[in-house]
């Protein structure tokens, strides 16, 4: 009898616990409720990749903010992938079609790829720079953003490129005289040393510093400033020392003086 008791009460517990079962399966197949918690269980992959180059994706909304609705089998496979274009609007970047074709994964915004045509698109964010270098022709300006950029954000070394000018030179003596942008436009400090002047102007250097006048203490860009190109007068640091009939007979300083960087006296 008490074997009977016991079996019974065990029936009815357990048909109590399938009952409640099913109501919550019922509940839940007829409200389902997902959170981003959820979404890991499926999708580990992509809920690291916004974890770790998700950026504004990752901070400012949460997965289901993207993708709402009901989620597989009950609708469509794909529906819940919305356009880029539901959130970003109202700048000219966003105007460009063919999100993909850079953004390759939008769970991963910023590891950008780029194509064989992109100055178009860089244009939407960085006008100033592909104004420059359209205007200052060079090689540079013959090439495509994506030559030298060939992933968002990437300097390439110039280098990769080009032969240096001198052994062992390295990116920041290139841009310490040439503008990446305007490369043909050489503009310079006080700090350049004549080192680097040398690298092209070999035999003008070793004429200079082989002088025995106070040229030969001088820096090449204390005379030649600011810009590549820039021959001074002498009277810029010598005023007139002769007077006019001898200048009158000679016009030219070099004409008694050699040359600037092999100074007579």
């Amino acid at each position: 009898m008490k074997r009977m008791i016991i079996c019974t009460m065990a029936t009815i517990l357990n048909i109590g616990a399938l009952l409640f079962w099913a109501d919550a399966r019922n509940a839940e197949a007829a409200d389902p409720v997902l959170k981003n918690d959820d979404c890991v269980k499926c999708h580990a992959a992509i809920v690291h990749q916004v974890d770790q180059a998700g950026n504004k994706h990752k901070t400012e909304v949460e997965c289901m903010e993207c993708h709402a609705g009901t989620h597989p089998p009950g609708v469509e496979k794909g529906s819940l992938i919305p356009g880029c274009a539901t959130c970003h609007e109202g700048e000219p970047h966003f105007q460009l079609e063919n999100c993909l074709g850079c953004h390759r994964n939008p769970h991963e915004p910023l590891n950008i790829v780029f194509g064989d045509n992109v100055k178009a698109a860089c244009d939407t964010c960085h006008s100033a720079v592909v104004a420059e270098i359209n205007t200052h022709q060079s090689a540079h300006a013959e090439v495509d953003c994506s030559f030298c950029h060939d992933r968002h954000g990437f300097k390439p070394d110039c280098m990769d490129c080009h032969d240096p000018h001198m052994s062992g030179q390295q990116y920041a003596a290139c841009v310490s005289c040439h503008q990446v942008h305007r490369p043909l436009e050489l503009a310079y400090g006080a700090e350049i040393p004549n080192s680097d002047c040398g690298a092209c102007h070999s035999d003008i250097r070793s004429a200079l510093e082989a002088g025995a006048t106070k040229h030969a203490a001088m820096q090449c860009v204390y005379c030649h400033a600011d810009k590549h190109g820039n021959v001074p007068q002498c009277q810029s640091c010598h005023g007139t020392p002769h007077n006019e009939q001898m200048l009158s007979k000679f016009p030219s300083c070099n004409e008694c003086h050699q040359s600037a960087h092999s100074l007579l006296k």
